[in-house]
């Protein structure tokens, strides 16, 4: 991720206070619209009374706020990582999860959220994805070696 990607990223800070639950509820309605076979990794409680895409909102600001201090996230991502890993989230979902997050902000922010932004917040989603998958990856290898024993 580039250094001018990471200042988009941290630019859009104000934005995403004032907007991350409506960016999050669009982007669950929009993700789970087009992929109902995903709806089952998440607690419906938790999606019909908003507190998922808090909770999802609180994680995309701790990030955007941390992008160039991610050793700060140790103990959230690892959290998320092991909740990921129980609901069995496999690499080739975080795509899909990229795709609806990018249309989420487009559809939310219009005009403010340009080409450049879009652009700086699709690589900041990539290397968290990367982060994610690299994590997760060794917490299945573990699981497995765990099963096998």
């Amino acid at each position: 991720m580039l250094d001018q990607q990471k200042t988009i990223v941290k630019a859009t800070l104000p934005a995403l206070k004032v907007h991350g639950e409506e960016i999050t509820r669009y982007f669950y309605q929009e993700m789970l619209g087009a992929h109902p076979e995903l709806r089952s990794m998440f607690n419906a409680s938790d999606q019909a009374d908003g507190t998922q895409a808090k909770r999802l909102a609180g994680a995309i600001l701790a990030y955007a706020g941390n992008i160039d201090r991610l050793d700060l996230l140790g103990t959230a991502v690892n959290q998320i990582a092991r909740s990921h890993v129980r609901v069995h989230v496999q690499a080739d979902q975080y795509p899909i999860v990229g795709k609806y997050l990018l249309i989420a902000i487009k559809s939310v922010l219009g005009e403010a959220a340009t080409p450049e932004v879009l652009e700086a917040w699709g690589a900041a989603y990539g290397q968290l994805a990367e982060i994610m998958i690299s994590i997760e990856k060794g917490m299945y290898a573990e699981a497995a070696a765990v099963a096998a024993d």
